[in-house]
């Protein structure tokens, strides 16, 4: 099959990338009645907060089509769901269709996603489709899980104001050890920062997946570099493990504790347009790529980075799943997953 000979050719290719597009399942609709206000107060976002006493507003809608009208300003969600069966054995997102303008969401509490940028930096992101991964070490398991959303709006129609508002899950098997969420990430071009010992403390926050127009480096084409810390157990340093970083624009060199574990594309002078330019079915590969022997570790922080150069238009890791994976669950998981079309 399909899957075992890509497996098979793993353990001697650095790395593989695999046509496959992206396949999504709702899980909990959360369109209709959502808590409201308008203002702004950082506490709002705690799970503990009682809004009992806020509006009720459909979602989604323009919250001037709901007595708000004229209004201009900072205003809040807020929603809350149990977990699922279903939401522990999958990598999860929220989807809440386009906002106007900028918004920020947190789960209990933790920040998750946000695209645009609020004042005094304003930048509008109303184009953007908001779709954040769901961390599981965020999720009460037993108990109400908060969905907070503060949002700015400059002018016109405000709020969650359009399209699919749910929990979903990326139809491919979930990781061993997921990576999507807040990463590390600056803009420029430095070899250095691939090193485990890079001082990183300073860089900006970004949400992977999502190109990095929408999260405040609008209209930025050029090389920018991502970074995450990550831990893992003893278990993973025997055997051969696998590293899915989604889908990027355009090309990308990935480096695991400082060593190249893999590249799709080149990248060169960009100044030039020298960049070696894929297709756009190439630009959405999914890319796996094989970990060599003996790099994890379990004594310290691993640290993954991601050398990304885009020519035009959105950049960056722009679609999930991302996280590493044991090639023996590998085998497993997709027996009967069409890597090709990207579902079972």
């Amino acid at each position: 099959m399909l899957v075992f000979r890509i497996a098979f050719l793993l353990l001697f290719q650095a790395s593989i990338t695999i046509q496959a597009s992206e396949d999504k399942s709702i899980i909990l609709q959360l369109e209709g009645k959502w808590k409201f206000s308008i203002g702004d107060d950082k506490t709002w976002a705690n799970s503990d907060f009682d809004d009992s006493a806020w509006e009720s507003i459909t979602v989604p809608s323009a919250w001037e089509d709901q007595g708000f009208f004229g209004y201009d300003g900072y205003a809040w969600y807020r929603n809350s769901f149990t977990v699922s069966r279903e939401m522990k054995t999958k990598e999860i997102f929220i989807s809440l269709g386009y906002i106007n303008d900028v918004d920020q969401v947190f789960i209990n509490g933790n920040l998750i996603g946000f695209s645009g940028s609020f004042p005094p930096d304003y930048s509008s992101a109303t184009e953007a489709l908001r779709k954040y991964p769901i961390p599981a070490e965020f999720l009460n398991a037993s108990g109400k899980n908060v969905i907070a959303v503060r949002v700015y709006n400059f002018q016109m129609s405000g709020g969650i104001v359009s399209g699919d508002v749910g929990i979903f899950s990326y139809n491919t098997p979930k990781s061993d050890l997921p990576l999507s969420g807040l990463w590390l990430f600056r803009t420029g071009d430095n070899t250095a920062w691939k090193s485990i010992y890079c001082k990183d403390k300073l860089w900006e926050k970004i949400v992977v997946p999502g190109n990095w127009e929408n999260q405040g480096f609008k209209d930025y084409d050029g090389i920018a570099w991502y970074r995450k810390h990550f831990a893992v157990t003893d278990d993973y340093l025997n055997q051969k493990v696998l590293l899915i970083i989604g889908r990027i624009d355009n090309t990308d060199e990935v480096y695991l504790n400082g060593i190249l574990i893999g590249a799709t594309g080149k990248i060169n002078d960009l100044k030039n347009k020298k960049n070696e330019a894929l297709t756009e079915t190439d630009n959405h590969k999914l890319r796996i790529y094989n970990i060599p022997d003996n790099l994890l570790t379990s004594k310290r922080e691993n640290v993954l980075t991601i050398r990304v150069s885009d020519i035009e238009l959105k950049g960056g890791i722009v679609e999930g799943p991302l996280g590493l994976i044991k090639l023996t669950n590998f085998n497993r998981l997709y027996k009967d997953f069409d890597i090709e079309q990207g579902k079972k």
